[in-house]
């Protein structure tokens, strides 16, 4: 094997592995940001439409 192939050791080692970690929180992290984005954005077409139906019930109620 030459040295160029063979897997880190020691120190180099040691950040290879940190590196893959704060790789993968940070993959972990954008997609809970999607996630919740997504989260939001349907909380809030349902609460709009909550409250157009809301505001439709009192124009049928006053219309009367």
């Amino acid at each position: 094997m030459s040295p160029s192939k063979e897997p880190p050791r020691g120190e180099a080692a040691w950040k290879a592995a940190k590196q893959e970690i704060a790789d993968r929180n940070e993959a972990a992290y954008a997609r809970g940001r999607r996630e919740r984005a997504a989260r939001n954005v349907a909380w809030a077409k349902r609460r709009n439409e909550q409250e157009r139906e809301a505001n439709a019930q009192i124009r049928r109620s006053t219309a009367r």
